[in-house]
């Protein structure tokens, strides 16, 4: 296969398809990493000597850095069934000399068999299945697994496997049992969320937890309410770990009740002002600190999310009061400004879907006439913050 060799923003070098047609190929030449966030938390988490576990491998976007992570005293055991994407993972892992990552060609399920593996449009959709085109491949469970390789206990594990996730937690009892890693599965079926495992994990006795945007931050997930439409996994953890990551501070077990004083009101008006931003609001003729209660309070709880000196627990309740006040405070009134806030606070949350609804309310805003500020707002992506923008404050809008 003709293959590419991409060195990463991390250091990491891939070797991928030479073809565009490959999801891998097409995200690493765009962005020089990988899409999902769940990396920024593994970089935040795990530490040379622990052991990690990828289950359904691929090319190794998530092996290679976990290799690396985990250093040459740390394992990384990787299940690659399909040959071509194996051959360039191994490929990978001479080029990064990780010789801490084992390279599996067996598929995960319920039981030891033999198997199809049917290609997908690109490797990243290959599944088990029993028609269409594909090769054949040896299956495994993870209680067989650990029975025969006698892992040191694992701290982490990745199921990603285009629908096989429920096969390899039954063939996974023993092993769930009697360890205890933080869990990251792919929470979504073709397209669609697999409610069944939001049921599975806590009654193995694992507690569910989702990751903020950008930040590495676990909270709990909410089995009452849908899973966002962008959202593609979750994490499991047990209470041991759950425990164990609440006191690093990268996790919160539960949003405490939260709000803002008039202390906390007017540290977040000089927090805004400081901004290099700040100024060209004023310039269109509005007061800085803004007349409505929920929209200012909700302001302030954001100021109090980006205090990286509170604890996490403190910073998750404040951005959820956040969320919840400038939601309120749009019913109101719809602003340009307030409409980028909610963009921005929603976003950081982890409620995507809200926050692209949000985006395109405020791009008809913007194509139908002259935006005017009369209160503070945030841009709705961090980069906008840094941006120049001579005295254009609607620069800070996407358009």
């Amino acid at each position: 296969m003709d293959a590419l060799e991409l060195e990463l923003s991390d250091g990491v070098t891939l070797a991928v398809p030479a073809s565009l047609e490959s999801i891998t190929t097409y995200i690493l030449l765009e962005q020089e990493t990988w899409f999902e966030k769940d990396l920024i938390f593994l970089r935040h988490w795990l530490q040379p000597g622990m052991t990690a576990i990828d289950i359904g491998a691929n090319l190794g976007a998530y092996s290679l850095p976990m290799a690396r992570l985990v250093g040459p005293t740390g394992h990384v055991f990787a299940y690659e069934p399909g040959s071509e994407t194996r051959a360039l993972l191994e490929r990978s892992r001479e080029l990064n000399a990780a010789f801490s990552l084992q390279i599996s060609a067996f598929a995960l399920s319920d039981g030891a068999r033999e198997g199809r593996l049917v290609f997908g449009h690109s490797s990243e959709l290959n599944a088990l299945g029993d028609s269409g085109a594909g090769e054949t491949v040896r299956i495994t469970s993870l209680d067989s697994e650990d029975k025969t390789r006698g892992w040191p206990p694992p701290d982490f594990i990745k199921i990603d496997a285009e629908g096989e996730e429920e096969r390899i937690l039954a063939g996974g009892r023993k092993f769930f049992a009697r360890h205890s890693p933080l869990v990251v599965f792919e929470i979504k079926v073709s397209g669609k969320p697999n409610d069944q495992l939001r049921a599975l994990f806590p009654a193995m006795g694992y507690r569910l937890f989702r990751q903020l945007e950008d930040s590495p931050i676990l909270v709990p997930d909410d089995p009452t309410q849908p899973v966002d439409q962008y959202e593609l996994n979750l994490f499991a953890a047990k209470p041991d770990r759950v425990s164990d990551l609440a006191q690093r501070g990268l996790l919160v077990e539960a949003i405490p009740e939260w709000a803002p004083d008039e202390s906390d009101c007017k540290k977040a008006d000089a927090f805004w002002q400081s901004q290099q931003f700040a100024p060209l609001v004023g310039m269109s003729g509005g007061k800085n600190v803004s007349p409505d209660s929920d929209y200012r309070n909700s302001l302030a709880a954001y100021a109090i999310w980006r205090a990286t000196d509170q604890p996490a627990a403190t910073r998750c309740a404040a951005l959820a009061f956040a969320l919840r006040g400038v939601r309120s405070a749009c019913t109101r009134a719809v602003t340009a400004g307030r409409l980028s806030t909610l963009a921005r606070v929603a976003w950081e949350w982890g409620e995507r879907a809200e926050s692209v609804a949000a985006l395109r309310r405020l791009l008809d805003m913007l194509q139908g006439g002259q935006i005017q500020f009369g209160e503070p707002f945030w841009p709705a992506s961090l980069r906008f913050e840094s941006i120049a923008l001579g005295d254009r404050p609607g620069d800070q809008l996407p358009g």
